[in-house]
């Protein structure tokens, strides 16, 4: 008989699974999700695949349809401001507490992160920049000690990935992120923590922008 930690991960590796194919675009937002297909697939039984569909449905990766299953979460131009909107709050937030603690801690790691997110830049790897990206933003909430602002920052950082896999990027946005994220890193590191707020509220605010133009003009015909 199975025990209960093997059950568990089963469950866990198909949740991951399934999440990382819908946030990669291998799984569409409308499309359908059969149970017995996902089953074949992953070479598990219904139960746990019902299990991990029922965790994405708590987290609005995926919806139930009445009589059908479920299906992959559209996504609305109102739901992407809302996304941003929340993130802006939070990461603002994060910045201002991460102030009070031992920043200095902190910096060589922040440097880091931006030599590889450069790096990526210089050699036309934009696939591999957002999580450059990503990586800078947590690490605010990473400073604040707070594991519950961390984890919902995480799971922002994991629907926004969703959409830039859906719109692309281009390469002259990634190097804005990038100078911008260098703007705010000097501030922060010289303890001008308003100023370095200020530039990342900006820069938030130019992000949620772009993604919403790339979406209304490309895929106008995929979302509600």
């Amino acid at each position: 008989m199975a025990s209960l930690d093997n059950i568990k991960s089963v469950k866990y590796r198909v949740y991951k699974t399934i999440k990382e194919r819908i946030i990669s675009i291998d799984l569409k937002p409308g499309d359908v999700l059969s149970d017995r297909k996902l089953s074949e697939e992953l070479k598990v039984s219904r139960t746990p695949v019902r299990e991990a569909l029922n965790l994405l449905q708590k987290e609005n990766f995926v919806r139930q349809q009445h009589g059908r299953g479920f299906c992959v979460s559209e996504i609305s131009l109102k739901h992407i401001e809302d996304l941003y909107d929340v993130r802006i709050a939070i990461e603002t937030a994060a910045l201002r507490q991460a102030a009070k603690r031992d920043v200095p801690k902190h910096v060589e790691k922040m440097e880091q992160v931006l030599k590889l997110h450069e790096e990526l830049v210089k050699n036309v790897r934009l696939k591999g920049t957002f999580l450059e990206d990503a990586e800078f933003h947590k690490i605010f909430a990473e400073m604040t000690g707070n594991q519950y602002l961390f984890e919902i920052l995480e799971s922002i950082l994991e629907r926004i990935e969703m959409l830039r896999n859906i719109e692309g990027v281009s390469r002259e946005r990634v190097k804005v992120a990038l100078q911008q994220h260098s703007e705010i890193f000097e501030c922060f590191k010289k303890g001008r923590y308003e100023e370095a707020e200020q530039l990342l509220r900006r820069h938030l605010e130019d992000s949620k922008e772009n993604v919403l133009h790339r979406i209304k003009n490309r895929f106008q015909i995929l979302y509600f």
